[in-house]
């Protein structure tokens, strides 16, 4: 069994809001080398581990610094990848190198993918060529990507259709109808109070009036990713794998935590793993992810992604009517970060958005990542997450997931994995505070 990879659309810190780049920057967290918990092999962060000898031929790879912390960098190369190079190995480096300079990087590669640089020397022409493919249409180029944006970590689901003689996908489309959670018999109406929320938006004036339910939409998360309170939830993932041509799909673990949504972070406690408390953190387990608690539907509606969005249909989901528009965003507006070890990609994607046409929320989202480099180790990644109105002990609903799923596929191999996530029994987080009496 190959090495998971790690899914992630990163949280993103807004400049102003909604009003400018993503900044450079990393998630908290990567995905671990190694198999599956059971499957053996090691574990632990790309930053964190232990270099191995290499296990490659030299390479020389042509790119552009875009994070630089001494230890490693992250070399973003002709073919859109990031790879991320340990200069351990290094006899010397240039003094003055730093993020967005062009460099030819000499480098093997080691057992778990990482690759670990011999040597290094500037490149100016590379820096032209990579800064102009990533030249923002209708931006100047010196406000285009500097740094790798952030990411949010996605992961796989319960539900796949065949494909015939292609990798599984996603069956995705209405869902099966599930109970929201019971309200108070004082509660006020929801209609009237997810609403009220949408008021609170400022939609861009248009004639259409599908593009205007996308401009409430665009209001509504913009309203509710500064509105959130501090609560906490349980979530519930299962891990599977499939290494035959039609999907046989086995369960690898079950993960529990608690995440503590605290200040607009999230942290995870209490991790168990089949069952057994689990020390390490999430991300070091296994396949994980992060970003369902609105980020993912921040970045889908933020000025920056600029997505291009397309009425498709008319819908019913969660009782309640929904238009439902397909979207695709440019990989240079990407902010999808596709990990495996040593490397990842901010790829293009495309996908389908279900929008509440009374209230502006989403209920359903869905992304497929698209041209992912030949040389990429995955060759299908999807993801997709459901939303609904849950009460945190306030007097108007919050729009939050219930349910997220994911989809990988490694390249020229009939193994795929998927994970199938359950957010459940939300309410309100106070911080607690330990008194020690001596």
């Amino acid at each position: 069994m190959k090495a998971a990879l790690l899914l992630a659309i990163a949280p993103f810190i807004l400049y102003g809001q909604f009003g400018g780049p993503f900044p450079g920057g990393q998630y908290p967290g990567q995905y671990p080398s190694g198999r599956f918990p059971g499957g053996g092999g090691r574990r632990g962060s790309d930053r964190n581990t232990q270099s191995k000898p290499a296990t490659s031929e030299s390479d020389t790879y042509r790119g552009v610094v875009r994070k630089l912390d001494g230890a490693s960098m992250d070399l973003e190369i002709e073919d859109t990848r990031f790879l991320i190079i340990d200069l351990a190995a290094v006899a010397s480096k240039p003094a003055d190198l730093r993020t967005g300079d062009g460099v030819d990087v000499t480098a093997s590669q080691d057992s778990d993918g990482m690759f670990h640089a011999s040597s290094i020397q500037f490149d100016r022409d590379i820096a032209k060529t990579i800064n102009a493919n990533d030249a923002i249409p209708g931006v100047q180029q010196e406000e285009g990507r500097t740094a790798p944006p952030p990411t949010i970590l996605v992961r796989p689901d319960a539900s796949t259709a065949d494909n015939g003689d292609g990798p599984p996908v996603l069956k995705y489309g209405k869902q099966a109808q599930r109970p929201s959670d019971p309200l108070p018999d004082d509660a006020p109406n929801t209609a009237s109070s997810t609403a009220s929320l949408s008021r609170r938006a400022d939609p861009r004036p248009t004639g259409d009036p599908h593009m205007a339910l996308v401009e409430k939409a665009r209001g509504v998360a913009a309203s509710f990713l500064q509105g959130l309170p501090n609560y906490i939830v349980s979530e519930d993932t299962t891990r599977y794998v499939s290494e035959t041509r039609q999907p046989s799909w086995n369960v690898v673990d079950l993960v529990s935590a608690e995440v503590v949504f605290e200040d607009n972070h999230e942290t995870y406690r209490n991790l168990k793993i089949n069952g057994r408390p689990s020390n390490k953190p999430p991300e070091e387990s296994g396949a994980w992810s992060t970003g369902e608690f609105g980020t993912i539907l921040g970045s889908l509606f933020s000025p920056y992604t600029d997505a291009e969005f397309k009425f498709a249909q008319d819908d019913t989901i969660e009782h309640r009517s929904a238009a439902i528009f397909d979207f695709k965003v440019l990989r240079v507006r990407s902010n999808w970060r596709i990990w495996t070890p040593g490397q990842y990609i901010l790829p293009a994607y495309k996908g389908s958005v279900w929008i509440d046409k009374s209230t502006g929320e989403v209920l359903r989202l869905e992304m497929q990542a698209k041209d992912i480099p030949e040389k990429f180790p995955e060759i299908t990644v999807e993801t997709a997450v459901d939303y609904d109105s849950i009460r945190l002990g306030t007097p108007d609903p919050f729009l939050l997931p219930i349910d997220a799923q994911a989809l990988s596929c490694w390249r020229d191999s009939n193994e795929c994995q998927k994970n199938s996530i359950e957010f459940r029994n939300y309410h309100k987080f106070a911080g607690e505070s330990n008194i020690e009496f001596k």
